[in-house]
């Protein structure tokens, strides 16, 4: 008797992040036209970055971050920037964006398969089950999501979470 297996996918589980203030550097990501093919030159150029920039922390740790203004939701104009962080903005060269994040606490969920509406669904399930507020709180920036290549890949937040 053949018996097909199917591979069972670990489940994703949301947690709560803390992050205390980050210095950020990016490259901006404008349009969803052919986005898959900008975050990826976006991704490789911050990758190759370590040799040269001795500010950056750790390459191989990526946030998406999506600025909260109108416009994001025309498709033209919508905006991602892939970052990295930075010990300082001393000796970074004028064409990055440059961004300061204030400390904040969010929902994440991470998805080896990068599966950003199931993370979307245990953060929103994990958001109503714990009774938590979110909301962009007028930060000029908000993390959407990280990518740590060494570990466990893709990891979709949720807005900070408003005072617990």
């Amino acid at each position: 008797m053949n018996e097909t297996v199917v591979p069972v996918l670990p489940e994703m589980v949301a947690q709560i992040v803390d992050h205390s203030e980050m210095k950020l550097i990016g490259i901006p990501c404008i349009g969803l036209n052919d986005m898959s093919s900008k975050y990826h030159h976006a991704k490789d150029s911050l990758l190759g970055l370590s040799a040269h920039m001795p500010q950056i922390i750790d390459t191989s740790v990526q946030y998406g971050m999506w600025p909260q203004v109108t416009g994001q939701n025309i498709p033209d104009t919508h905006a991602y920037i892939l970052c990295v962080e930075v010990t300082s903005f001393d000796g970074i060269p004028e064409w990055f964006a440059r961004m300061t994040i204030p400390a904040q606490r969010c929902v994440v969920a991470a998805s080896k398969e990068g599966d950003f509406d199931g993370a979307g669904r245990v953060i929103d399930a994990y958001i109503a089950e714990k009774g938590l507020k979110v909301d962009h709180q007028g930060y000029p920036y908000t993390i959407c999501e990280r990518y740590r290549y060494n570990a466990e890949g893709f990891a979709r937040y949720s807005l900070p979470i408003v005072s617990e």
